[in-house]
């Protein structure tokens, strides 16, 4: 058994759309299937590797049993062994080969695998710190045992360990020439900045949603949802503000106010009618008032201190109960703000831009939070990200990675090109990728 490293995983999911059925004959283990340069694959060298390949695409989803997946998967066994061939053949030839430690880091990391392994065979068969340590020592012995059915054991792990690190190894050597310029990553960020400026640049909803997808995908793992943007759109602000708690009971009824009133106002825009006492916006305001007339001492002090010159980032951490402008380094940071904003509440984005200029203060507002205080600190420019030093070493990774894959890829394809490969007529009745100038001689 050998570990797919990643050249022929792919050259796996790449072959297994194709295949034919194999032609069923009397045969021994010793049989050649193929010669590579020489070097001869027997069947039972293929039978061995056969059961590696259906297991790995068997636990990937596919049924193996399927006909048509079958014979591909017969191919794509017998042609992996053919790169594998080649592989070790141009490891002597290239004089590359694993250190004592390398050898000794592989055959560690195989050691963890395998306990891994076992352990969670434990885990699923039922296995728990209360175990005793003899039912424990029974479901061992059932767990090693499924394993060795299939072909792993622990000495297993760790040679196939340090074959596939010297297969990965020749992969950094046949990589080593593999270079992104600078002016190649320069054209993927300015590729990436035109996208981003069509999809955000005059959008903060699209922006904001992207905003927040990425932060689900965060919260959750979910990788493949998360976006990197390039494009900061235009029209926002950057606010801090001052959150000042208020009576619960006071909130509660005011906001169950506003849900009433505007109930109200739905349904008798629609022509129903209500029949509870009628709300009146009035009634809101007087609400909304008495909110404010709870704290208003509190804003009597934080008016009279700016008054005197006390600045605005200075009294926050004196009065506010938001831990978002918990540091010197958030309230310096503050929020973005934009008219169109989704990511706060409709009150305070809309306070925000009730002032005109950088510095002013708003007047007190009231939300499902509290009372809010907010300074206007300055606009945010719209435009493209910086291309720091870092986002150029990622972009660079970005194109590296498919550079080096292809990379891989031309070079097994010239190897099998030059390769002399002598198939039985056993394996010609199955295997259909047959590479050109190859010799079709049966044995």
């Amino acid at each position: 058994m050998k570990i797919m490293n990643r050249l022929f995983a792919l050259l796996m999911a790449l072959m297994l759309c194709c295949g034919a059925a194999m032609a069923e004959t009397t045969v021994s283990a010793d049989d050649v299937m193929v010669t590579v340069n020489g070097t001869a694959i027997t069947r039972g060298e293929y039978e061995e590797y056969l059961v590696t390949v259906n297991n790995f695409y068997a636990n990937e989803g596919y049924d193996v049993t399927n006909e048509i997946n079958a014979a591909a998967i017969k191919e794509i066994t017998l042609m992996t062994l053919v790169q594998y061939a080649l592989m070790d053949q141009k490891m002597a030839e290239l004089g590359v080969a694993l250190t004592d430690e390398e050898k000794a880091d592989a055959a560690q990391q195989a050691r963890e695998a395998w306990e891994t392994d076992v352990n969670n065979g434990l885990a699923y068969y039922g296995a728990t710190d209360e175990t005793s340590e003899e039912q424990k020592a029974a479901l061992l012995v059932q767990v090693l045992a499924e394993l060795e059915a299939m072909g792993y054991t622990e000495q297993r792990y760790i040679d196939d360990a340090i074959v596939n690190a010297g297969y990965i190894k020749l992969e950094q050597e046949m990589m080593k020439d593999v270079v992104v310029t600078d002016d190649e990553v320069i054209a993927l960020y300015n590729e990436l900045v035109a996208a981003d400026e069509v999809a955000y640049g005059n959008d903060a909803y699209a922006y904001e949603m992207q905003q927040q997808m990425n932060q689900f995908a965060l919260m959750y793992g979910y990788m493949d949802y998360y976006t990197d943007m390039y494009y900061f759109p235009n029209g926002y602000r950057r606010v801090t503000h001052i959150l000042l708690s208020v009576d619960e009971t006071l909130l509660t009824a005011y906001s169950d106010l506003q849900a009433a009133y505007e109930e109200q106002q739905s349904a008798l825009e629609e022509g129903a009618e209500v029949t509870e006492e009628l709300i009146t916006a009035e009634n809101v305001e007087e609400a909304r008032l008495a909110i404010i007339a709870s704290v208003q001492p509190t804003i009597d002090e934080i008016n009279q201190k700016l008054a005197e010159g006390a600045s605005f980032a200075e009294l926050i951490p004196l009065y506010t109960t938001d831990p978002g402008m918990g540091t010197p380094e958030r309230i310096a940071e503050g929020y973005e703000v934009h008219m169109d904003s989704i990511n706060w509440v409709t009150e305070f984005r809309d306070a925000a831009f009730t002032v005109d200029n950088p510095g002013d203060v708003t007047a007190p507002v009231v939300t499902e939070h509290g009372v809010h205080i907010l300074q206007y600190v300055e606009d945010i420019p719209g435009g493209p990200v910086e291309l720091t030093d870092d986002l150029m070493e990622l972009l660079r990774v970005t194109l590296l990675e498919p550079a080096q894959t292809a990379a891989l890829n031309e070079t097994m394809s010239q190897w099998m090109n030059d390769a002399e490969l002598v198939f039985s007529e056993e394996a010609r009745s199955f295997v259909t990728y047959m590479q050109s100038g190859a010799e079709e001689a049966a044995e």
